[in-house]
């Protein structure tokens, strides 16, 4: 099997099958059911030529965690492929990749994000600047000499009153055991008026030393509280600017979210807020939208491609949170990517999951 693209330098979107022998694989009469599946020949062949390029191109600075001398953190991604129909009705396949690859969006011979965030020019880069803008304020704050020593100050303050309010506490307990030794001696070798002197002599102790106590709390409450009046104009701008970024990010995960709208066939749209929005959570996860398959799907129906058949594989070491191998197939996730296919694949004829199947797979 021949298939050609100069990866390095195509601003091609989609590889087309050279070699005339796949006109004698049959096409799916479904399209694969994407949280079960059996790849399909055609997928099994495009992903095979993918791995080729994966395996053979050298300006993609990304560590998979496949070789020892590669800087940084293993970084292993979920790729996927997309036989389709074009628009004159040729054969070929689209290539993803899950989230960003190599620090960008884009790259030769892949699809486009459906939206791109790392866009220079976009509301995303600005807001998350000015919301950084907002994080260095507060930290610029809690620096502040002044600050910190006051923070120092009330925190040996505190330090002492617990010193010194344990060892009062301490005392107390041992003067309330000694009372109660005074009070069995006593009680069977006096009178009774001689025992009720002794008596009312050991209340004016136990009253005295629970004053003491009560005195000793008040004092160093008063200390700390006064101390602590000169931290409540940096705390209030603490928290005036935290209350200020939380708003700006809430905002800014609304507006990102707006932007990520994806098609069906029929070319009906819906944002990913409004394909949340009714699932248990009510709101999307993070990375939503990001997974290969909804990239895949996105591309072909915005160029009046026919999606005929899916498959994602792993490239990369494995990572520590999950089960993942190299090369080795995987369904899409059902948590980011399950609310959103089930609107992109609306109207087509989808394989029947298994009976074996259980909602709730692994994860992209």
């Amino acid at each position: 099997m021949t298939l050609k693209r100069e990866w390095n330098n195509s601003q091609s979107r989609i590889s087309y099958f050279l070699d005339e022998s796949v006109n004698e694989i049959p096409l799916p009469e479904r399209f694969t059911f994407p949280f079960y599946y059996d790849p399909h020949p055609l997928t099994k062949i495009a992903a095979a030529e993918l791995q080729h390029y994966l395996e053979t191109q050298t300006h993609l600075d990304h560590n998979f965690g496949l070789s020892a001398d590669k800087d940084g953190v293993a970084d292993g991604k979920m790729f996927g492929v997309l036989v389709v129909h074009d628009t004159e009705g040729r054969l070929g396949y689209l290539s993803a990749f899950s989230g960003k690859l190599a620090g960008s969006n884009h790259h030769p011979g892949f699809v486009p994000p459906v939206f791109d965030m790392l866009d220079e020019n976009g509301f995303f880069i600005k807001e998350i600047v000015s919301i950084d803008a907002v994080s260095a304020r507060i930290k610029e704050i809690e620096k502040d000499k002044n600050y910190q020593q006051l923070k120092q100050n009330i925190e040996k303050l505190s330090t002492r009153s617990q010193q010194e309010i344990s060892a009062l506490r301490e005392q107390v307990k041992s003067n309330k055991a000694s009372r109660k030794l005074i009070r069995e001696k006593q009680k069977n070798n006096l009178g009774q008026q001689e025992y009720e002197v002794i008596e009312a002599e050991l209340i004016r102790q136990s009253s005295q030393d629970k004053q003491e106590l009560k005195v000793l709390i008040n004092k160093w409450k008063q200390s700390i509280e006064e101390a602590r009046t000169g931290l409540i104009q940096f705390e209030y701008d603490i928290e005036i600017l935290k209350n200020q970024r939380k708003e700006k990010s809430t905002t800014l995960q609304r507006q990102l979210f707006e932007q990520y709208v994806f098609l069906n066939k029929d070319g009906k749209s819906k944002s990913l807020q409004e394909i949340f929005r009714l699932t248990p959570f009510g709101k999307p996860p993070t990375a939503a939208g990001e997974c290969a398959t909804p990239k895949l799907l996105q591309y072909a129906f915005a160029n009046g491609y026919k999606p005929l058949a899916m498959a994602e594989f792993w490239w990369g070491a494995s990572p520590k949170s999950e089960i993942r191998k190299h090369k080795q197939y995987y369904p899409a996730c059902t948590s980011r990517c399950k609310p959103i296919l089930a609107h992109m694949l609306e109207g087509m004829p989808v394989d029947e999951p298994p009976l074996l199947y259980i909602p709730g797979g692994s994860e992209t």
